[in-house]
């Protein structure tokens, strides 16, 4: 579902996993290096419209279908750009207003969801989860006992996930199962001791206050949707966001999501199902919104309109790091430090300035919010582009082109994204010449239904893999061995084998491997 964030350029490995990785009150502010009284942004001139320029430059370079661009300070927007077309059939035109799926960026506003009741003093961050709710249980008993409020928002249980469990089937368990499943994912490090992404832990988290108030399993999802609308998305001015899969049905301008093929052509894509996972990456909002949403962050609280939304203390806390980050070194030199917190991460850069941030992506959407406090500085960007195998590039471009530009930092580091962009691309391309349809023969026996929701079939020389809403087409490549050409895994490979007793298997590599339960029927004479 969301990508684990990182700082890396993405791969074009096997795995989406693997293809990403991510004001304060005065006393804090120089615990974590940001200036107690930040430079105004305003004060400092600078020509937005020619930073616009490059960006628009950079988004035409890109074939991208649709996107949104803002940087704001915390008393205005200083640039607010809607690129390209929300769908390639009907060709209207991206707004401000356009809906997009932000995906893991939500990550930050589930733990200013937990700091509200923090606030009310409903929750501690320090407090054990076994005693919020006494229903909570981890893979151990000493976990069970142990882990606290802040742990569970904080990506350093120990903790980790089956990275298909929340990167394919993040549709398929309720809330109650969510939960319980918990109980059986690996532990394979110490607490706060291993940076480990977990979208299970995450979302357990995020309905932890519900939980602690004694909402029931089965009212978590639509009670959870209701408490994001009322605390935080209402109050901190994101007037048109709210927890969705699918927009179709709920909003008239929402953005389609697309995905490059083997071609490097942008194709839609069929929306992904979030569910019970919403605490993680559920939020579908506009350019609009999310500008808000950072501008409150500057305004340490307190919303574009003027409401406080939550506390400084309890914001900060939320941005405070407490587990490394690795970070690359050609697309970050200039960062000495990297950290998670709660639902954001934080990078000090050589000079002392602090970004805080938090990426995502999700079925055909790649996302990105961050904000430097000591600058009051923040930036949105949302792209209509799956985050594998391109789509984190243009965030990417343009961050550092604003640090670069605006403050000296990552100098050059443009430049290497838009050369990663063009390699990338061209490794598409070249996958794609060395695929070749499917042969119908070869491929019959294995047709039919499989574990885990999974369904392989032909639609003349078309084969398709099909996992809930999504189809994934495949090709096959001169070893014998086939490839995904288009849709959400696109390059990743898949291999078609047979088990020990001789059912037919699908290996998804680098997720998990199925076996057949039920063949299709052949042509009827």
């Amino acid at each position: 579902m969301r990508p684990d964030p990182a700082t890396v350029v993405p791969s074009t490995g096997p795995t989406r996993r693997t293809a990403i990785r991510g004001l304060m009150a005065a006393g804090l502010a120089a615990g974590l290096g940001v200036p107690s009284s930040p430079a105004r942004a305003a004060e400092v001139p600078h020509d937005w419209r020619e930073f616009g320029a490059r960006v628009r430059d950079e988004f035409a370079a890109m074939g991208l279908a649709g996107a949104a661009v803002a940087v704001v300070s915390g008393d205005r927007v200083l640039l607010s750009m809607p690129l390209g077309v929300r769908d390639l059939e009907s060709r209207a035109p991206v707004t401000s207003s356009t809906r997009f799926l932000v995906a893991s960026t939500t990550k930050s506003m589930t733990s200013l969801l937990a700091a509200t009741y923090v606030d009310r003093r409903q929750l501690a961050w320090d407090q054990r989860v076994v005693d919020a709710w006494p229903g909570f249980r981890a893979p151990t008993d000493l976990l069970t006992r142990s882990l606290r409020v802040r742990d569970l928002l904080g990506m350093a249980t120990g903790i980790d996930e089956p990275p298909a469990l929340s990167g394919l089937h993040e549709g398929d368990p309720t809330a109650p199962e969510l939960l319980r499943s918990l109980a059986i994912l690996p532990v394979v490090a110490l607490p706060d001791t291993t940076y480990l992404y977990n979208n299970t832990v995450y979302s357990v988290g995020g309905y932890l206050p519900l939980l602690a108030s004694g909402v029931s399993g089965v009212a978590l999802t639509g009670t959870f949707a209701d408490e994001m609308r009322d605390r935080v998305y209402g109050p901190a001015g994101m007037t048109g966001a709210r927890i969705a899969d699918d927009p179709r049905g709920l909003v008239s301008d929402f953005m389609r999501g697309h995905v490059p093929d083997l071609s490097g052509a942008a194709r839609p894509l069929a929306y992904g199902p979030v569910g019970s996972y919403a605490p993680a990456g559920g939020t579908l909002a506009s350019l609009d919104d999310m500008a808000a949403y950072v501008r409150m962050q500057l305004r340490r609280g307190v919303s574009v309109n003027g409401r406080r939304v939550v506390s400084a203390g309890n914001l900060a806390e939320c941005w405070k790091p407490h587990i490394p980050v690795p970070v690359s070194p050609d697309l970050d030199p200039d960062v000495t430090e990297s950290g998670y917190g709660m639902g954001w991460i934080h990078n000090r850069f050589r000079d002392g300035t602090s970004l805080i941030w938090h990426n995502g992506g999700i079925d055909g959407f790649t996302s990105y919010i961050g904000f430097l406090p000591g600058h009051d500085l923040g930036l949105v960007v949302l792209n209509g582009m799956n985050p594998t195998p391109t789509g984190p590039f243009f965030y990417l471009y343009v961050l550092n082109l604003l640090l670069s530009e605006r403050f000296g930092l990552n100098d050059g580091v443009p430049a290497k994204v838009h050369a990663a962009y063009l390699a990338a691309l061209e490794d598409l391309r070249a996958l794609g010449r060395r695929t070749a349809p499917t042969d119908p023969g070869a491929t019959a026996p294995y047709l039919g239904h499989y574990e885990g929701g999974y369904r392989l079939t032909r639609d003349g020389r078309d084969l398709n893999l099909h996992l809930g809403p999504r189809t994934m087409p495949l090709g096959v490549l001169p070893d014998g061995s086939y490839v995904v050409t288009g849709g959400l895994l696109v390059e990743n490979r898949v291999h078609l084998t047979r088990d020990v007793d001789g059912t037919p298997r699908i290996e998804v590599v680098g997720f998990e491997t199925v076996r057949r339960t039920v063949g299709l029927e052949g042509p009827r004479a």
